[in-house]
């Protein structure tokens, strides 16, 4: 279902070029074992899970929920959001639930 919303997104869009600008940026959180991982952090490659830094949900004094160490990526492109998802699917926990 993410790949067609994202299709959706940039079908909008591209609806709407001329009328207004359209900027596209992507997250991919997972919640594992009760905290959050930037699955888009650089350096997921070179780092276990748990050594990476752990996403916090914070709440302001209005109310607004806001995130720590959770990336935000450019996608100018259908293309780019999709090799985002791409690579958040691959860096992934796969386990078995108990």
């Amino acid at each position: 279902i993410i790949p067609r919303a994202i299709s959706h997104v940039f079908a909008r869009a591209a609806e709407k070029q001329g009328e207004q600008v359209t900027t596209v940026q992507v997250s991919y959180l997972e919640i594992y074992n009760e905290s959050g991982y930037d699955l888009l952090d650089p350096s997921h490659d070179t780092k276990a899970l748990e050594d990476l830094p752990k996403v916090h949900m914070l709440e302001d004094e209005h109310g607004v929920m806001h995130t720590r160490n959770l990336g935000v990526h450019s996608a100018p492109t259908e293309e780019d959001a999709l090799n985002l998802l791409f690579i958040g699917d691959t860096n992934r926990m796969v386990a078995e639930t108990p």
